[in-house]
């Protein structure tokens, strides 16, 4: 047997070395990219690919198509508005005590269905020691009134519901659209009541019954409001300390803004939510 020279066999190892790894003839480096994937153009010196871009065809012309770089913006949702405080704990707040009054009753005959348009506010101008709200229903009850009657009394620590909200009570204009489409309420002011905790609890039961029959603020009136045809004056000075000089004025404008203050705790949100 005839020995080769060791030399020999190493010379002809490294040529084939060199050519696997991209450093052989030019006809070797196109063998070896023609066997890289359709989608991938050109090796680099260690025989990986140097494009990453897939080939788009366009027409019989392939063009490199391009990386999407566009990324869609993400907006994280608003967080939802809450009110500062539900319906029912300004409700709650009121105190409202039912006690109505009987069918038989001077004030309750010949009642009729409502659905409530405006929100009516009186003052009793009943200064008798101790007559506060449960007296003026224990008055109603045995119509010692007469034929008057209204929705709500309230005073310093409740209101009393004399009337149910979807029934005509007789407190503003006679036969008119404040008797026929107004809830009465009569703010107590008998000696030792507090008068500002009764107006307070009077804005919050108006706010209240403006947020159940979607009534406005333009439409919660004083007694004043509604003429009495046939009387002098056609309009009553009533409720009397919430009105300037027999009329709505400052005064007036105060309590309406307080009343909207409770509504809008009831209806719209705010940061105040958080911390009640």
């Amino acid at each position: 047997m005839r020995k080769v020279p060791i030399l020999t066999t190493i010379c002809a190892i490294i040529p084939a070395a060199l050519s696997l790894s991209g450093c052989g003839s030019t006809a070797e480096r196109e063998v070896t990219s023609a066997r890289s994937p359709a989608h991938f153009r050109g090796t680099s010196f260690a025989g990986n690919p140097q494009y990453r871009f897939p080939i788009v065809k366009q027409g019989s012309k392939p063009t490199p198509g391009k990386p999407n770089r566009i990324y869609q913006a993400v907006t994280a949702p608003a967080p939802r508005s809450l009110p500062r405080k539900s319906p029912t704990k300004l409700l709650s707040e009121v105190k409202v005590r039912k006690d109505y009054i009987s069918t038989s009753a001077r004030g309750r005959r010949g009642a009729k269905s409502m659905r409530p348009r405006y929100v009516t506010i009186h003052s009793t101008q009943n200064w008798s020691s101790g007559a506060d709200a449960w007296r003026h229903g224990l008055a109603l009850k045995n119509s010692k009134l007469g034929k008057l009657s209204w929705h709500y009394t309230t005073d310093e620590n409740v209101a009393v519901q004399h009337l149910p909200t979807n029934v005509t009570g007789r407190h503003a204009d006679f036969d008119g659209p404040g008797n026929r489409y107004s809830i009465g309420i009569e703010m107590c002011e008998h000696p030792g009541n507090s008068r500002i905790r009764t107006v307070d609890r009077t804005a919050k039961l108006a706010a209240y019954l403006m947020y159940k029959y979607g009534i406005p603020l333009s439409r919660v009136v004083p007694h004043y409001h509604w003429p009495r045809h046939g009387r002098s004056p056609a309009h009553k000075n009533c409720p009397h300390f919430l009105l300037d000089n027999g009329r709505p004025g400052r005064k007036w404008r105060g309590f309406q803004a307080k009343v909207k203050g409770y509504h809008d705790d009831i209806t719209k949100g705010g940061a105040a939510y958080v911390s009640r």
